[in-house]
């Protein structure tokens, strides 16, 4: 895996846009403070990469769903949050679920939940994936256990056109393995800042280094993200003649400056998707934030590449 990459992974969450990057007052999970030993070994990370490191924690996703008037439900191993509000038509809107990375929860894709359009067009699922409810959690590093958790999930799409997923970071290769898994209940895809390659995906010395250190000296959320890292390529690998399976309309965002996902993933996943329908939005100057970032043009996209009246698409990149 790119170095950078890799530290992204290891040691910084998923964050919200970047003024909502910090901790919210009275989250047990976002409150606390990284050790003496944590930040000595941000630090010497750090050096290695020019990604500066400026958050520990996601937004308090309970803080998040209080204030969103949201009731937090439980499905198997996952908690999701769910908006279904009556559209002027009363037709039944197409499921879209969220998933995030490693780590986070179902508050990463808070601005989408809480855009008017977006609860017009869709009925909006974002889960908080397995491991990550609480600190106390196993984690679940399989990409198909992963993906058996949101079965359930795909059918409350009640519009009969199948369900969207749309993932960030870690979180495309859930939607990913979902959809080579599902590939009938699933409509279309959203790749966000997202790793594919396996070339670019394995772990570095310091994501083994990890393994060694214990939870309370590394903190259970980057233990917890380097747990679901560590077995990653092998499992990308596994899925790599899969993707010429895939024949649903794909869309990819991908920032040219993400110091935490290498660029080239895109290029990856739009070289080896020869049997769907990919449009590629490459962003320019921008990084790892461009879910937050862009999220009107992926808004955007997303309604014009999947709207019921849509003709189809054509392998696009947009600038």
């Amino acid at each position: 895996m790119h170095v950078s990459a890799a530290m992204g992974y290891l040691l910084v969450p998923h964050l919200s846009r970047r003024d909502e990057s910090l901790s919210r007052p009275g989250s047990q999970r976002s409150n606390r403070l990284l050790s003496p030993v944590q930040l000595t070994l941000i630090w010497v990370l750090a050096c290695m990469s020019p990604q500066v490191l400026l958050s520990q924690q996601d937004p308090d996703s309970s803080s998040f769903a209080a204030m969103a008037n949201l009731r937090v439900k439980s499905l198997g191993s996952i908690d999701y949050v769910e908006i279904d509000r009556p559209n002027a038509s009363g037709e039944a809107k197409q499921l879209i679920i969220f998933v995030h990375g490693t780590p986070g929860s179902y508050s990463a894709f808070r601005s989408y939940l809480n855009d008017p359009v977006m609860q017009e067009r869709f009925h909006m699922i974002s889960v908080t994936r397995p491991g990550w409810r609480n600190d106390e959690d196993a984690k679940v590093p399989s990409l198909d256990a992963q993906a058996a958790a949101l079965r359930p999930l795909l059918d409350m799409d009640r519009s009969g056109r199948g369900a969207l997923l749309m993932g960030h970071s870690y979180g495309g290769p859930v939607i990913a393995r979902t959809a080579m898994n599902y590939s009938n209940l699933i409509a279309g895809l959203i790749f966000v800042a997202t790793t594919g390659d396996p070339q670019l995906s394995g772990p570095r010395w310091y994501n083994r280094f990890a393994t060694l250190l214990p939870r309370f000296v590394l903190g259970a959320s980057l233990k917890g993200a380097n747990a679901e890292i560590m077995p990653l390529r092998p499992q990308l690998e596994a899925m790599r003649p899969l993707w010429k399976n895939l024949t649903m309309p794909v869309l990819i965002v991908q920032g040219d400056r993400d110091k935490l996902v290498h660029p080239d993933n895109a290029l990856f996943m739009r070289a080896e998707l020869v049997n769907a329908d990919v449009r590629y939005l490459p962003r320019k100057g921008l990084g790892h934030f461009v879910l937050w970032d862009e999220s009107e043009l992926i808004r955007d996209n997303l309604i014009e590449l999947f709207s019921a009246d849509s003709a189809g698409t054509t392998r696009t990149s947009a600038q």
